[in-house]
């Protein structure tokens, strides 16, 4: 048997740690693509559901506020037209609920249900103002992102958990009609624990 010199020892053995290095970095690289791409850490995290506990009367005045400052550009009648199509983020869900179905990625709030795939795929639905819309959610390792596409708005709603635990749904609405952004949070607490 024929002895192999200490110098091609070395240089077979550091080419096959360079090869099992880049093998474990590969593989890795795949897997946390696959977890930014699911978001299913965030789903999970979030998942059960919540009753409103904010103080309603301050976030109606927020809201409130916030229209008024987005259609103040707006003549007389575009700002009656506005307020009754705004209406809706002065309803308060009562509950929320998040959980996942297969694929999809479900949210109730109050009595309207968003269900849309967990890759970011675009669904048509009626939105939550009752008009035809487009639905998508991006997941985040601690947050679901919830896009509303309207003909003229764009509706962003983040759902994460604050320092103290609760679920906070912090909504971000824009329209090329608005003077300035409708924004928003509103707080609720676990009532039900994830399935």
């Amino acid at each position: 048997m024929e002895r192999v010199p200490q110098n091609v020892r070395v240089r077979v053995l550091g080419c096959l740690l360079a090869v099992g290095l880049f093998l474990l970095a590969s593989t890795g690289a795949a897997q946390s693509d696959d977890v930014r791409r699911t978001g299913g850490d965030a789903v999970e995290l979030l998942c059960g559901s919540y009753a409103y506990v904010g103080a309603a009367k301050d976030d109606h005045a927020t809201i409130e506020e916030s229209i008024e400052a987005a259609i103040s550009s707006l003549g007389w009648l575009g700002r009656r037209i506005a307020r009754n199509r705004l209406a809706n983020h002065k309803e308060l869900p009562e509950r929320i609920e998040i959980e996942r179905a297969g694929e999809n990625v479900s949210i109730v709030m109050g009595k309207y249900s968003a269900v849309a795939r967990d890759d970011g795929t675009e669904r048509a639905l009626v939105g939550p103002n009752g008009r035809d819309s487009k639905l998508h959610y991006e997941l985040e390792p601690d947050a679901i992102v919830q896009y509303f596409v309207f003909e003229h708005a764009r509706r962003k709603s983040t759902y994460r958990f604050n320092k103290a635990g609760q679920l906070v749904m912090t909504v971000y609405m824009t329209s090329e009609k608005l003077a300035s952004p409708i924004e928003y949070a509103l707080v609720y607490e676990r009532k039900s624990p994830r399935p």
